[in-house]
C-alpha cells in the first residue's frame, strides 16, 4: 500500500514538474538542459542521458546457468520512462530532431548536436550585451532593472556573471553623468556589489537633481509680459512727447507771428 502511494506521489509530482518546464526551442536550449537535469536526476534517471550506465546485457548467470536478466528489464523500463519526460518537453520544431530515435541517450546527444552551438552564440551574445549597455536617457532604476535582467538570463544557462566584472560594467554603463560617482566607488576596495552601486546611484541621482534649480514657467511668462509692457510704455511715452513737443513749438511759433503783426499795426497807426 506504502509502495503505490509512493509511487503516486512520485508521479503526481513529476507531471507538476513538466508542466512548468519551458518546452525545448532553437532559443533555451541551456535553460532546458539544466532544468531537464534536474528533473531527471531527483527521479534518479539521469545515468539514462549522461551515458554513465549502459542497458544491461540480455542475459545472467542464476545457479550456473543462463537465464534472463531481470536488471534488463527494470533498465529498458526507466529508459523509456526518460524518453517519454524528454519528448513531452519538446516543442514540435525540437521533436523534429529526435524522430525514430528510441533511447533516451539517443535523443538527448542528438539535441545537444542541433542546439548546443546556437546556444552558445547566444550566450556570448548576451555578455556583450551587458559589456556594451549603457544608460542613456534612462533612470538608473530602468538601467538597472535591464541590466539585471540579462545577468539572470545568464545565470539561468549556468553562466552566472562574475560579481566584481557585474559591478565594473555596471559603473561603466552609468555614462559621464556619473564620471564623479563611478570614479569614487572605484576607489573602495574590494568594489562594492553590484546591488549596492545600484542603490547608491538611485541616491546619487535623486540628491543631484534637488541641486538643479528650478524655474516655474509661469513665474518666467509674467516677467517677460512685465518687460514687453515696459517697452511699450516707454516708445509710447517717447513717441508722446514729441508729439507734444512739435505741437508747443507751432504754437509759440503762431504767438510770435501775431505778436508782430500786432506792432506792426500799431505803428502804423500813429503814423
Amino acid at each position: 500500500m506504502s509502495t503505490t502511494s509512493s509511487s503516486s506521489d512520485n508521479n503526481s509530482h513529476l507531471n507538476t514538474a513538466l508542466h512548468m518546464l519551458s518546452k525545448l526551442t532553437s532559443t533555451n536550449y541551456l535553460l532546458w538542459r539544466n532544468h531537464m537535469s534536474n528533473l531527471l536526476t531527483f527521479q534518479g534517471l539521469i545515468s539514462h542521458v549522461d551515458g554513465s550506465a549502459d542497458c544491461p546485457p540480455e542475459t545472467t548467470i542464476i545457479d550456473n546457468k543462463s537465464a534472463p536478466n531481470p536488471a534488463r528489464d527494470v533498465w529498458i523500463s526507466a529508459d523509456q520512462k526518460t524518453v517519454l519526460i524528454l519528448l513531452t518537453s519538446l516543442s514540435d520544431e525540437a521533436a523534429a530532431e529526435v524522430l525514430n530515435l528510441t533511447s533516451a541517450r539517443q535523443i538527448w546527444v542528438a539535441l545537444e548536436a542541433a542546439y548546443s552551438n546556437s546556444s552558445v552564440e547566444r550566450i556570448q551574445n548576451l555578455k556583450d550585451q551587458l559589456r556594451n549597455l549603457t544608460r542613456g536617457t534612462q533612470t538608473v532604476t530602468e538601467f538597472g532593472r535591464r541590466f539585471k535582467e540579462i545577468c539572470d538570463r545568464l545565470a539561468a544557462v549556468g553562466q552566472s556573471v562574475d560579481e566584481s566584472d557585474k559591478s565594473r560594467w555596471f559603473l561603466q554603463g552609468l555614462g559621464p553623468d556619473f564620471g564623479m560617482f563611478s570614479i569614487a566607488q572605484r576607489a573602495i576596495q574590494p568594489l562594492p556589489p553590484f546591488r549596492d552601486l545600484l542603490t547608491r546611484a538611485e541616491s546619487h541621482e535623486i540628491y543631484s537633481q534637488s541641486l538643479q534649480p528650478v524655474v516655474p514657467p509661469v513665474a518666467f511668462t509674467v516677467q517677460r509680459g512685465k518687460g514687453n509692457n515696459g517697452n511699450r510704455g516707454r516708445g509710447f511715452t517717447s513717441n508722446r512727447g514729441s508729439r507734444n513737443s512739435n505741437n508747443n513749438r507751432r504754437f509759440f511759433n503762431r504767438n510770435n507771428n501775431r505778436n508782430r503783426n500786432s506792432f506792426g499795426g500799431n505803428t502804423n497807426t500813429s503814423n
